[in-house]
């Protein structure tokens, strides 16, 4: 559509991964090929993530979870270095168009709670998540246990993320017991609630989940320390077509099943756009956009900061974490000790982030002049001395 009206050759950006579990490569060029753009992409691994990971946290001023961030500071670069100051970008389609996985397992989740002893109603799982089937076809008991945990709160207003945020919080284990007894998971759902002033109005579990998203992940991380902060970083402006509040306020009153047609996402953005679309594209699955997080990075002595923040000496000095948990989770992932479960990665990068935090803003944070001189120094010496 920007080509019809674009009088100069469109310009594109994207990342690619080494892994390819993460790569959509294949996809990017279906569409560059179609619109004939003049393309960019950046391809990165591990290391290249928390190289960037340093700066991702000086600039979004806050611990994460996730390294996602990284590659599209990495990107913002390359946008910068082209010349670009103002890029488009897709944020808020998922959101308002409901194109996220847990939408989908909310669905299932509420029609299996009708009759939860069945066997037969969690297996519409599966076609959300095919890795929870045995090579039987039937659901494998883990799964259907993690699936069934919470299955008849459906009252409970937040019961869409009920599941993923109990599943986050047992990263909790490894705070220092004097922070972790301050809090618990009723208190956050609590705390979450308290950001949806909202919530209590809206009657479709549809759309009260996408008000949740909306409200709390799409502020909070995925438009802030995912987007601007990391656009801003090289100096880069993103505009995003799908948060312009007329088509929100036109995705809010459209049915439910125009939004999520049985397990089918984005069901109308994507019958709109059909005609013009590869069908290879139009046809497949949603792919979340994720970052790896590679042991290789252990591997790396220009990296030297993870291991001297991650050290028992300095987890002790923070005062955040159980220094003999965040140790074992570490030699968990440097020897690739099967399984590196999700909760471990993010365990991971919650720790790397706060102790960086803490490092930038605490330790060597310039409040005179806003700046980080004592850490560049500090960066340079140590770097001299490792080599």
């Amino acid at each position: 559509m920007v080509n019809e009206i674009h009088q100069n050759r469109l310009k594109t950006f994207s990342v690619n991964f080494k892994d390819q579990s993460y790569d959509e490569a294949y996809f990017q060029q279906l569409l560059i090929q179609q619109l004939n753009t003049e393309h960019r992409s950046l391809v990165v691994d591990g290391t290249d993530i928390f190289s960037q990971f340093y700066k991702v946290i000086w600039f979004s001023e806050k611990p994460i979870l996730r390294t996602a961030p990284a590659p599209l500071l990495a990107l913002s670069s390359l946008v910068n270095k082209d010349n670009f100051k103002v890029v488009l970008t897709g944020e808020g389609a998922d959101e308002f168009f409901a194109g996220y996985n847990i939408f989908k397992e909310n669905r299932v989740r509420r029609f299996w709670a009708r009759e939860p002893d069945s066997n037969l109603r969690p297996l519409l799982l599966s076609r959300i998540y095919p890795y929870i089937l045995n090579q039987q076809g039937t659901l494998n008991p883990f799964w259907q246990a993690f699936f069934k945990r919470r299955l008849l709160e459906f009252d409970n207003p937040v019961y869409s993320h009920l599941l993923r945020w109990e599943n986050t919080s047992k990263i909790r284990f490894l705070l220092v017991n004097e922070i972790k007894e301050q809090y618990n998971f009723q208190d956050q759902i609590e705390r979450a609630l308290s950001y949806l002033p909202k919530i209590s109005k809206i009657n479709d579990p549809l759309s009260r989940a996408q008000y949740i998203e909306a409200k709390i992940f799409l502020n909070g991380y995925l438009l802030s320390s995912q987007g601007d902060r990391m656009l801003m970083g090289h100096s880069v402006e993103g505009r995003f077509p799908f948060l312009d509040h007329r088509v929100i306020e036109f995705a809010s009153q459209i049915p439910t099943n125009w939004r999520l047609n049985g397990l089918n996402e984005k069901y109308i953005l994507k019958e709109t756009f059909k005609d013009i679309l590869p069908p290879a594209i139009f046809n497949r699955p949603k792919q979340p956009y994720r970052a790896p997080i590679s042991k290789s990075i252990f591997e790396n002595n220009n990296l030297w900061w993870i291991h001297d923040l991650l050290s028992a000496e300095k987890i002790k000095q923070y005062g955040y974490f159980d220094s003999s948990k965040v140790q074992l989770l570490l030699k968990k992932i440097k020897e690739n000790q099967n399984p590196i479960s999700q909760i471990d990665e993010m365990g991971f990068v919650g720790v790397l982030s706060t102790q960086l935090w803490h490092y930038h803003f605490i330790e060597n944070f310039d409040a005179n002049s806003g700046n980080l001189p004592k850490k560049q120094k500090v960066v340079k010496e140590n770097m001299v001395k490792r080599r």
